[in-house]
């Protein structure tokens, strides 16, 4: 099991500790990034310097593959990487019962890993993206809630962030729609989307490369069409809906995919390693939630506190759509 990290933000000693990255990745993230270890290394003083300054950050972790998480996604630009931090925080901090209990000893959680909704796919693709890969017949809507939802993607996403090929190559996201219903829509409301989008577009340092739904019923079409007009542009070029499987096995490699769905690894089995590896990491996902900043009044992310109300005829008109 891995050791809790370091949350003393200006601590006697940095974990430089960074694993080896093959040519391949290397040169990856020279071209796309503009990395290279030199810059690297000045990055990273000069993001712990501003760090050890902040005078509303408390606690928070200042290893190597923890700051990169955020240099690798604003491409080293230290300016849009300190503030991408500072807002991933501070929306972690406000917004716990969504992105934070990352326990895969959770029950709720552990039985949600469980049914399949969300893993991870342990081959990358040609181009170096990890796969993660949705059951949604795994959600069983009247057990659980958005909120938990929520919790086993950015338990995912955190575990996963933890490896320099999802930093630099990104990810791909495959969600199996077959099963879907309103049901599974109205765990969460229109109020939840716009603070889910708000936070994907502005506090997650991850490198979403494509996501696609496959199987997608015409009334899923119609929440996700309100979705992105909440994302940002680069995102909604990104989004791909498909008809079968077929469509999709023409930009997705299916043997990378579980064995029920064209490749070699049976669900289980992946879902097995997912969970194996969220209890050996477990200390370093709890930590998340001891990580700290300081929300003034006065401060920019006071005013996310408050829930933004809709008119009740938006949230009527979204009951009654039907799926085909």
């Amino acid at each position: 099991m891995s050791a809790a990290p370091c949350l003393d933000k200006s601590p006697d000693k940095y974990d430089d500790c960074l694993a080896e990255m093959d040519q391949q990745l290397q040169q990856h993230a020279k071209e796309y990034l503009r990395e290279d270890p030199e810059l690297r290394q000045q990055m990273l003083d000069q993001l712990r310097d501003w760090i050890a300054k902040h005078p509303h950050i408390r606690q928070i972790r200042t290893d190597a593959i923890f700051l990169l998480k955020f240099l690798r996604a604003k491409k080293f630009n230290f300016i849009n990487a300190a503030k991408l931090l500072e807002r991933n925080l501070a929306t972690k901090v406000l917004h716990r019962e969504w992105f934070g209990r990352l326990d895969i000893e959770d029950p709720v959680l552990a039985a949600l890993v469980d049914s399949g909704y969300l893993f991870p796919l342990p081959e990358r693709d040609s181009k170096g993206r990890t796969l993660v890969f949705s059951v949604t017949s795994g959600m069983d809507p009247t057990r659980y809630t958005g909120q938990q939802v929520s919790r086993l993607h950015m338990l995912t996403a955190e575990l996963c962030g933890e490896s320099n090929e999802f930093q630099c190559g990104g990810f791909i996201l495959v969600y199996d729609f077959s099963t879907i219903t309103l049901a599974h829509l109205n765990i969460v409301s229109f109020n939840d989307i716009r603070l889910l989008s708000k936070v994907i577009n502005n506090s997650l340092a991850l490198r979403a490369q494509e996501i696609h739904f496959v199987n997608t019923p015409s009334a899923v079409l119609t929440i996700a069409n309100f979705a992105l007009q909440l994302a940002n542009e680069k995102l909604r070029s990104r989004i791909f809906c498909h008809r079968n499987w077929e469509e999709l096995h023409k930009k997705v490699d299916k043997n990378l995919l579980p064995k029920e769905y064209g490749g070699r690894i049976p669900q289980a089995e992946l879902i097995e390693s997912f969970k194996s590896r969220c209890k050996e990491m477990r200390p370093l996902l709890l930590a998340y939630d001891e990580m700290d900043i300081e929300i003034s009044k006065d401060s920019e992310y006071s005013a996310e506190r408050d829930e933004v109300e809709l008119e009740p005829g938006v949230i009527g008109t979204f009951r009654k759509l039907q799926v085909d």
